[in-house]
């Protein structure tokens, strides 16, 4: 029996996905609207609360019964296929309700923000997650002009009516460093997340040709800056009743390998690496309010990466690099858990060596996803990704990256088909005997 694209779990996903569907069209032709009282109500859309325990349940037993029905197994047993997938529904709705509650949990309420270095790229599309969330923002640029543009397109990519301020800071200036801590504070009320983001890589080229201006600003903006903006945010955070948050950026070096053409900024986030490691240990000491954590983006395609970068470079980046906003859309939700979860200490990485790997084993599919044969690039500019023709393309990515459930779902449907072979093995063992 050929079960098209993907095989028997691909099959059985449809199957599934296509009488979910139908279940929930019905639900909402009658207008039934779950009691909150429910224990699988958990938002004001009543379908959300419906579907994944309810929906699960039925459309697991309907698509297990269905696939041994179509096999012209099992016949005289129609109910063990319905009762075994429907159990396998019910176990993993309620793994996945138990994952919503312990482990990928959101704030009961809007988070308070600060992302020094988000004019644009990562640090703009991080501010964006957030707004999308609810939470409240503060964005930084090098000069007013830079702080004004990105809040104007903040409000037009999310919504008018989103909270966004800004002030200009000079990351590597204690003075404007306290400026910015100030204003939070001041329009804020409190500061719950602390990220910094600004950055500085650099141009592609060999530590002799360096010169002396760029390696000052390399050291400046990515360590001179970090050291600041966490000894000022830490201070802040330990004022307040609740605490607080600090996440800095690593990259390339972070790890302790060598980072050959980008010399000084490896050394930078190597320093990063080792002194969240020191603030860790003395946070302990201290029995302070405040996480210390580490956010890894991966390579993600800015202006910071594509400084001097060369062809090779870039067929590199066509296979393990992601635009800033999908990667946003995995980092802020898991920087929301840690909140309100809160931890002590995470490191959230996106580009995992299996995500790696995964990628490179897939690179046949990959190349000239943003640069042709020749390093032109190919992609469009954000505004097009975000508002443009590409919208729903960058929505769907964003989606994908932002999912918890990943690993659970493949189980999910490994599970099916496992149940399904072992009742088709136990159908013919039953013939032949």
């Amino acid at each position: 029996m050929h079960f098209g694209p993907g095989g028997l779990p691909g099959y059985l996903q449809r199957l599934q996905r296509c009488y979910t569907r139908a279940l929930l069209n019905a639900v909402d032709s009658v207008g039934f609207s779950p009691n909150k009282a429910l224990p699988f109500y958990s938002s004001n859309t009543a379908l959300d609360g419906l579907h994944k325990p309810v929906g699960l349940v039925l459309s697991s037993a309907y698509v297990l019964a269905a696939a041994c029905h179509l096999s012209g197994v099992a016949d005289s047993l129609a109910w063990l296929p319905i009762l075994t997938g429907g159990s396998l529904g019910a176990l993993y709705a309620a793994l996945n309700r138990a994952g919503m509650r312990r482990f990928w949990r959101a704030p009961s309420a809007g988070l308070n923000v600060v992302i020094t270095g988000s004019g644009r790229g990562i640090g703009k599309a991080l501010a964006r997650e957030f707004l999308m969330a609810g939470d409240r923002v503060m964005v930084t640029s090098r000069t007013a002009a830079g702080v004004q543009r990105v809040m104007a397109e903040l409000r037009e990519e999310v919504s008018p009516d989103v909270w966004v301020s800004g002030i200009a800071c000079e990351v590597s200036d204690p003075d404007s460093v306290v400026r910015l801590a100030s204003a939070a504070r001041l329009q804020m009320g409190s500061v719950d997340v602390w990220i910094n983001n600004a950055g500085y890589s650099g141009s592609f080229q060999a530590f002799l040709d360096a010169t002396p201006e760029q390696i000052t600003r390399v050291v400046q903006t990515n360590l001179l800056g970090s050291l600041l903006c966490t000894r000022e945010a830490i201070r802040l955070m330990s004022e307040q009743e609740l605490g607080g948050h600090v996440f800095n950026m690593d990259g390339a070096g972070a790890d302790g390998l060598a980072t050959p053409q980008y010399a000084a900024y490896g050394a930078t986030k190597a320093g990063i690496a080792h002194l969240m490691g020191s603030l860790k240990h003395e946070a302990r000491l201290l029995d302070t309010p405040v996480g210390i954590h580490t956010l890894s983006p991966g390579m993600v395609l800015t202006g910071l990466l594509l400084e001097g970068a060369s062809e090779i470079n870039k067929k590199i980046f066509n296979i393990l690099c992601e635009q800033p906003e999908t990667v946003a859309a995995f980092l802020v939700p898991r920087v929301r858990t840690v909140v309100a979860r809160k931890q002590a200490s995470a490191y959230i990485r996106f580009l995992t060596l299996g995500r790696a790997l995964q990628k490179f084993a897939a690179a046949p599919l990959r190349t000239q996803r943003f640069f042709d044969k020749e390093g032109k690039a190919v992609y469009l500019p954000e505004r097009e990704r975000i508002l443009g023709k590409q919208v729903q393309r960058t929505e769907r990515l964003a989606a994908r990256a932002a999912r918890r459930s990943r690993e659970l779902a493949m189980a999910y449907s490994l599970s099916l088909a496992i149940a399904y072979l072992i009742i088709v093995v136990d159908s013919v063992t039953s013939t032949i005997t």
